[in-house]
């Protein structure tokens, strides 16, 4: 008699978890990540998570980031409603609001055999990619390692972590935030220009279609085109969140 180990096998190791979390606040993403990584380090029973969330307005800054890139203090900050959260990731100080896209990817890059250049390359592409569904023209620079630019500035952020091996953070994608805002901060603060979906396109761009495409690539991009989608997390809890006027419009400031 002949055993077929390959019954055997266990497919959810080759299967990324995806979660849709909705609007959720940083700290609370930044525990669910935490135990995320927590379970791909262990490899018990999540092979890789992707957090798929926006955030209300909120402002946090990496490790590579300049008081430069901030328009006034953390306090003045807060006062306006916009809390202020300095956390252990590359990048600039980025400013979080509605239409932005945030995912939080969880690896291990033994597992994908990637150098942490390669894995950030993975995450370009897919923003690249992710654009081009939406006939948006996006490009990556050499030069730039942390952004994948539009026609008309920065379009994406690239923030990231890695702790033995194990990544946290990653794409924070506007698709259609304020641009009036996200421009007085970080990149904006040092000249750049920042840019969205909506402004490369000049026209809405639908949230659950760059959502949809955003998975896809990126998973395909580190290797686990099979993933399970989820919605929300037992560990989260809804909460109740002020927001400045200014970000109480749904309209996006685009121009």
């Amino acid at each position: 008699m002949t055993i077929d180990w390959e019954a055997f096998t266990n497919h959810t190791l080759t299967t990324a978890e995806v979660r849709l979390l909705g609007m959720v606040d940083v700290p609370s993403v930044l525990a669910l990540q935490k135990l995320m990584v927590h379970e791909v380090r262990l490899q018990s029973r999540t092979n890789a998570a992707v957090l798929i969330c926006e955030h209300p307005p909120t402002l946090t800054v990496g490790e590579g980031a300049t008081l430069l890139e901030l328009p006034a203090s953390p306090r003045e900050l807060e006062s306006r409603l916009i809390a202020v959260h300095k956390l252990h990731r590359d990048g600039h100080a980025i400013l979080h609001q509605p239409g932005q896209l945030a995912a939080y990817i969880v690896v291990s890059l033994p597992e994908c055999s990637m150098s942490v250049d390669e894995y950030r390359g993975c995450l370009q592409r897919a923003v690249v990619k992710t654009c081009e569904e939406v006939q948006v023209v996006a490009s990556i620079q050499p030069s730039d390692p942390t952004a994948v630019f539009g026609r008309h500035g920065v379009v994406a952020e690239i923030g990231i972590h890695v702790d033995n091996g194990v990544t946290s953070f990653g794409i924070f994608l506007n698709v259609s935030p304020r641009l009036d805002e996200a421009r007085e901060i970080g990149r904006g603060m040092l000249g750049q220009k920042v840019s969205s979906l909506n402004a490369e396109r000049v026209r809405p761009t639908q949230m659950p279609q760059v959502r949809s495409a955003l998975i896809q690539h990126l998973c395909e991009e580190l290797g686990y085109p099979d993933y399970h989608l989820h919605t929300g997390h037992p560990f989260l809890k809804r909460t109740r969140t002020l927001i400045h006027d200014k970000f109480a419009n749904p309209q996006s400031a685009d121009e």
